[in-house]
């Protein structure tokens, strides 16, 4: 073997590493679903500025599943999950003024789709009109 396919090699071998690392980490920090039942609020905050609240108690493991089964949200599957478009009645419309909805819990924003953020006992959420 010549010293470019030994040095391919390696840099293979040493990205295989790496992913499987990353890999790892990510499965070891992922949140794990928590069984049981659970209180939680979420807060609507509407185009206009009003709001809407509502609590909910189920055992439930997602939020998105939550949400779709109580028919406050509604939406578009995609490759990512589900793309919310519709929440307490109001539906976004990008093309127009470029709005969407924002998820935050517990007063941070939510960087992962609504059906893999995981149900936890006396979370807040907030579904709030965004554009921009």
């Amino acid at each position: 073997m010549n010293k470019k396919a030994i040095r391919g090699i390696a840099v293979l071998a040493a990205f295989c590493v790496a992913a499987a690392g990353l890999w790892t980490v990510w499965k070891a920090n992922r949140p794990e679903a928590v069984a049981g039942e659970k209180q939680i609020t979420v807060r609507v905050i509407h185009s206009d500025g009003s709001t809407a609240e509502f609590e909910y108690q189920t055992g439930l493991e997602y939020l998105g599943e939550l949400l779709l089964d109580e028919g406050l949200i509604s939406g578009e599957d995609s490759s990512f999950g589900l793309f919310v478009q519709t929440v307490d009645g109001e539906t976004v419309d990008f093309s127009k003024d470029q709005s969407w909805w924002k998820l935050a819990c517990n007063g941070t924003d939510v960087t992962n789709g609504v059906d893999s953020v995981v149900l936890r006992d006396g979370d807040e959420y907030e579904w709030a009109y965004t554009t921009g």
